[in-house]
């Protein structure tokens, strides 16, 4: 036998795997190979260390008490009564063991019907309302006289294809105890104090619903109590879009000192950069306007000289440093 087939009848002699005859060959290879020998007694210390490992036979004793104690339970089962049959049967567990298939499709049933049950269930009274609409609703158009308990009650507002080309139609749904719904233009004064109350009132609607509204008042940006949201919103909205949005809204009216300030207060305060830098450019196109007249505003310059100084921005600073000196020679600051 060469070394090549001992190493690898070794194992299988270790594990008392071979012939007689194979066994009778290895035995007498390891005794005439020194290195041959050392293999065979480590796969032999490997084979007996695995041996020790494994967990022995149960004792006879053990098996004679685990059957008493089975036996005594089915004896106890046997015995119950039919209400105690009856209570056992409703433990899931139960359910599972005798019936795993029909389980199995009881609860692919279950989740079914619960997925479409469940959000019926769940659904907002307003959203509960709207499906309403098509049978106990009202629907008035033109718009009516707004109340200001209408405008608290509104539950939702959708933009419709409007009459006039480029004008959005506006549609107002009130969660009242008879569903309504109010149609109209921009151009109602109704329907843009509706707008105006959304823009202004961020905890009560949702910011989706604040930017449409901003979007449809800037048609009648020229309208002062428009502007007047629109500060509004720029000075107090929680969400930054919003605000850019406002501002963006209120670009042309500059001059206005209402205007003005809100820009100024956003460029000082706001901590969305992208809010001071809509700011700062619209106080930069206004420094640059030929038809500026009068003396520069002491107020912005002062939030000029600070933002070129201490804004976290380089855009701004530079852009506050330019409008510094589009305003007035140096000497004056």
């Amino acid at each position: 036998m060469q070394c090549n087939d001992f190493e690898r009848l070794a194992v299988f002699y270790a594990c008392d795997e071979l012939a007689p005859d194979e066994r009778q060959a290895v035995e007498q290879h390891a005794a005439s190979c020194v290195a041959c020998a050392a293999s065979l007694a480590r796969e032999q210390q490997l084979i007996a260390a695995v041996r020790s490992r494994m967990a022995g036979e149960p004792s006879p004793v053990l098996l004679a008490q685990c059957r008493g104690d089975l036996a005594d339970g089915l004896d106890d089962a046997s015995h119950l009564g039919f209400g105690r049959r009856m209570l056992a049967w409703l433990r899931p567990a139960t359910w599972f063991t005798a019936r795993p298939a029909w389980t199995a499709a009881l609860c692919v049933m279950l989740g079914i019907a619960l997925g479409i049950t469940l959000p019926r269930w769940l659904q907002t009274p307003d959203a509960q309302s709207l499906e309403t609409l098509g049978t106990s609703s009202v629907v008035v158009r033109p718009t009516s006289h707004l109340s200001g308990q209408d405008l608290r009650s509104v539950s939702r507002i959708s933009f419709v294809p409007g009459d006039v080309a480029g004008q959005p139609g506006v549609q107002f749904v009130y969660s009242t105890e008879q569903p309504r719904v109010v149609t109209g233009t921009v151009d109602d004064g109704d329907v843009r104090r509706a707008l105006m109350y959304v823009v202004q009132n961020n905890l009560q609607f949702d910011s989706g619903l604040r930017l449409d509204s901003l979007e449809a008042l800037r048609s009648r940006s020229d309208d002062a109590d428009v502007r007047g949201a629109f500060c509004f919103a720029a000075r107090n909205d929680r969400n930054p879009g919003v605000r850019l949005k406002a501002l963006e809204a209120l670009r042309g009216f500059e001059q206005e000192d209402v205007v003005r300030k809100t820009f100024i207060d956003a460029l000082l305060r706001d901590d969305n950069p992208g809010v001071r830098v809509e700011a700062i450019n619209a106080l930069r196109s206004m420094a640059d306007r030929p038809a500026l007249a009068g003396p520069p505003d002491a107020e912005l310059l002062k939030v000029l000289r600070d933002r070129m100084q201490n804004d976290s921005n380089s855009y701004i600073r530079s852009q506050s440093a330019a409008a510094i000196r589009q305003l007035g020679p140096r000497a004056q600051y």
